[in-house]
Protein backbone atom coordinates (compact mmCIF):
# COMPACT_ATOMS: atom_id res chain seq x y z
CA UNK A 1 0.00 0.00 0.00
CA UNK A 2 1.56 3.18 -1.05
CA UNK A 3 0.45 5.90 1.48
CA UNK A 4 1.28 9.59 0.70
CA UNK A 5 1.66 12.05 3.34
CA UNK A 6 2.66 15.49 3.14
CA UNK A 7 5.26 17.38 5.69
CA UNK A 8 2.72 19.54 7.15
CA UNK A 9 0.57 16.08 7.96
CA UNK A 10 3.73 13.79 8.87
CA UNK A 11 4.51 16.86 11.55
CA UNK A 12 1.22 17.19 13.18
CA UNK A 13 0.94 13.07 13.45
CA UNK A 14 4.32 13.11 14.82
CA UNK A 15 3.76 15.73 17.34
CA UNK A 16 0.51 14.31 18.27
CA UNK A 17 2.08 11.24 19.42
CA UNK A 18 4.70 12.98 21.37
CA UNK A 19 2.05 14.55 23.09
CA UNK A 20 0.14 11.53 23.59
CA UNK A 21 3.43 9.99 24.90
CA UNK A 22 4.43 12.62 27.28
CA UNK A 23 0.63 12.45 28.53
CA UNK A 24 1.34 8.63 29.37
CA UNK A 25 4.56 9.14 31.45
CA UNK A 26 2.99 12.38 33.23
CA UNK A 27 0.05 10.00 34.58
CA UNK A 28 2.21 7.10 35.55
CA UNK A 29 4.46 9.93 37.27
CA UNK A 30 1.39 11.55 38.99
CA UNK A 31 0.03 7.62 40.25
CA UNK A 32 3.92 7.04 41.64
CA UNK A 33 3.50 10.39 43.56
CA UNK A 34 -0.21 9.66 44.74
CA UNK A 35 0.72 6.08 46.15
CA UNK A 36 1.41 5.85 49.92
CA UNK A 37 4.05 4.32 51.25
CA UNK A 38 7.61 3.18 50.85
CA UNK A 39 7.35 -0.49 50.43
CA UNK A 40 4.49 0.22 47.76
CA UNK A 41 6.36 2.71 46.27
CA UNK A 42 9.04 0.51 45.27
CA UNK A 43 7.19 -1.50 42.55
CA UNK A 44 5.49 1.02 41.04
CA UNK A 45 8.98 2.72 40.64
CA UNK A 46 10.45 0.07 38.75
CA UNK A 47 7.62 0.06 36.66
CA UNK A 48 7.51 3.33 35.62
CA UNK A 49 11.21 3.64 35.32
CA UNK A 50 10.99 0.83 32.81
CA UNK A 51 7.99 2.58 31.15
CA UNK A 52 10.06 5.72 30.72
CA UNK A 53 12.99 3.37 29.16
CA UNK A 54 10.43 2.02 26.70
CA UNK A 55 9.22 5.35 26.03
CA UNK A 56 12.61 6.88 25.57
CA UNK A 57 13.26 3.96 22.68
CA UNK A 58 9.45 4.57 21.06
CA UNK A 59 10.28 8.43 21.08
CA UNK A 60 13.61 7.67 19.23
CA UNK A 61 11.60 5.06 16.86
CA UNK A 62 9.08 7.90 16.20
CA UNK A 63 11.49 10.48 15.14
CA UNK A 64 13.31 8.15 13.05
CA UNK A 65 9.75 7.61 11.22
CA UNK A 66 9.16 11.24 11.33
CA UNK A 67 12.62 11.76 9.84
CA UNK A 68 11.46 9.19 6.84
CA UNK A 69 8.11 10.08 6.17
CA UNK A 70 9.70 13.84 6.10
CA UNK A 71 12.37 12.68 3.36
CA UNK A 72 9.35 10.93 1.46
CA UNK A 73 7.12 13.70 1.46
CA UNK A 74 10.65 16.02 -0.02
CA UNK A 75 11.31 13.78 -2.47
CA UNK A 76 7.60 13.72 -3.96
CA UNK A 77 7.84 17.64 -3.71
CA UNK A 78 10.39 17.15 -5.71
CA UNK A 79 9.54 14.59 -8.17
CA UNK A 80 6.33 16.40 -8.87
CA UNK A 81 7.52 19.82 -9.67
CA UNK A 82 10.33 17.91 -12.21
CA UNK A 83 7.05 17.08 -13.40
CA UNK A 84 5.55 20.35 -13.62
CA UNK A 85 8.71 21.62 -15.51
CA UNK A 86 8.90 19.02 -18.02
CA UNK A 87 5.01 19.76 -18.70
CA UNK A 88 5.22 22.94 -18.72
CA UNK A 89 3.97 24.22 -22.06
CA UNK A 90 6.62 26.05 -23.62
CA UNK A 91 8.83 23.14 -22.90
CA UNK A 92 6.31 20.53 -23.97
CA UNK A 93 6.14 23.01 -27.55
CA UNK A 94 9.53 22.88 -27.82
CA UNK A 95 10.59 19.29 -26.83
CA UNK A 96 8.16 18.12 -29.67
CA UNK A 97 9.10 20.52 -31.83
CA UNK A 98 12.76 19.62 -31.88
CA UNK A 99 11.11 15.90 -32.19
CA UNK A 100 9.15 16.20 -35.17
CA UNK A 101 12.66 18.45 -36.72
CA UNK A 102 14.63 14.99 -35.88
CA UNK A 103 12.28 12.63 -37.44
CA UNK A 104 11.99 15.24 -40.73
CA UNK A 105 8.03 15.53 -40.33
Amino acid sequence: MNVQIDGASARRVGAAAQAAVRRFAGRARGRLARSGGAASEQPWKQRVEALEARLTHVESELEGLQDAVHRQAVREDENVEDLRRRLAPERLARELSDDARRRGL
